[in-house]
């Protein structure tokens, strides 16, 4: 595992997690029956470089260009790595173990929580509630 800058995380499996449109309603991507009738995915096969690949990808969809309007309208700014983020954020707020969401995404713990710990829900007050109710 790494996650450092420069340096090369590990082949890993990527774990789903569901999305949310704006107002709060499941999108379903139908990702499964979209490669069936012969969608194709952006090419992520040359090693350390699925990043870039997909952030071309990306650029190039009329879809996507339109949100990254929508987002700057709104004073936001949307890269590929956006999505990233969104997976760590969304992982968090699900309760996930650091250390899987972690590895989940290619990182160490230590690396992960440099980038992403704003994410990390502070539940100690609920906690400590929850020990006191015990009583």
């Amino acid at each position: 595992m790494s996650g450092r800058r420069g340096q090369r995380t590990e082949p890993r499996k990527l774990h789903p997690l569901p999305v949310k449109d704006a107002d709060g309603n499941y999108i379903d991507w139908n990702l499964q029956s979209r490669l069936q009738i012969g969608e194709q995915l952006p090419p992520l096969s040359q090693r350390g470089k699925a990043g870039e690949a997909l952030g071309t990808y990306l650029k190039r969809r009329t879809v996507c260009i339109q949100i990254k309007e929508e987002a700057k309208h709104a004073d936001k700014v949307l890269t590929p790595y956006s999505f990233r983020h969104r997976y760590a954020k969304a992982s968090h707020a699900a309760n996930l173990p650091v250390g899987n969401i972690a590895e989940g995404m290619g990182h160490t713990i230590e690396v992960h929580l440099g980038s992403y710990a704003r994410f990390k829900p502070d539940a100690t007050a609920d906690l400590y509630l929850q020990v006191n109710a015990v009583k």
